[in-house]
This record gives C-alpha cells, sequence and structure tokens, in this order.
C-alpha cells in the first residue's frame, strides 16, 4: 500500500512538473484546431473572431470530407505585436484522403491571437517557413 501511494506522489510531481499552463492565446489555439480536426463547426467558430470566419470555414471545408486526427498538438505564445499574440505549435494534422496520408504540419503557421474581453480568438496566421 505504502509503495502504491509512493508511486502515485512521485507520478503526480512528475505530471506537474512537466505540464505547464499554456497561455490562454495558445490554449485558444489548442481549442481551435481540436474543434477544427473534430469537425465540430460550432465550436471551431466559437474561437475565432469575426475577421477571421469566412477564411476558418474554407479551411473547416477542406478538411470535412476527409478522416483528421492531431498529432503531437503543443501551442505555445512567442510573440506579441500591437494587440495580437504571435502563437506557434508542435505537431500536425494528420488526413487521409481514401489511402492516402497526408500531414499538414502546424509549426509552419504562426497564429494571431487577439483578446476580445477575456475571449482570446484566432484571427488568422502567417506562414512562417
Amino acid at each position: 500500500m505504502k509503495r502504491s501511494v509512493l508511486i502515485f506522489v512521485l507520478l503526480s510531481i512528475l505530471l506537474t512538473a512537466c505540464g505547464g499552463d499554456a497561455s490562454p492565446s495558445a490554449a485558444a489555439v489548442e481549442s481551435y484546431l481540436q474543434a477544427l480536426s473534430a469537425k465540430d463547426e460550432g465550436l471551431m467558430l466559437s474561437y475565432v473572431c469575426s475577421d477571421y470566419e469566412t477564411d476558418a470555414l474554407l479551411e473547416f471545408d477542406a478538411y470535412a470530407l476527409v478522416q483528421t486526427s492531431l498529432e503531437g498538438l503543443v501551442c505555445e505564445e512567442v510573440g506579441v505585436i500591437g494587440d495580437e499574440r504571435l502563437v506557434v505549435c508542435a505537431g500536425s494534422i494528420e488526413a487521409t484522403y481514401g489511402s492516402e496520408l497526408r500531414s499538414f504540419d502546424l509549426s509552419e503557421r504562426g497564429y494571431r491571437v487577439v483578446d476580445d474581453g477575456g475571449n482570446w480568438l484566432v484571427c488568422g496566421y502567417e506562414y512562417i517557413k
């Protein structure tokens, strides 16, 4: 019994040390990408600003008819440009087109995120590579 409690405590400490809280802007991008991959249009739109809505829907449509999954998603706020935060992510969107698997590297994008009254919203991205 003591040994299992000790193992549980050690694992809890390790997980706490490794799993730092993402910034609100990074969390918004992660939520946006998760909703996009899950094909939840309404939820996805709740993470975008009105100026980006049309482009977000176009991206949504590009994945709508294929099977997708997120692999290794980790996002981090890396800069501030005026009122915007710049967020970059590691990982990829894996999309299956019939028997072909395509990987879309998320590290090639810098997401622009704004604070809308405490609600962080994705307002587009720029290719950074």
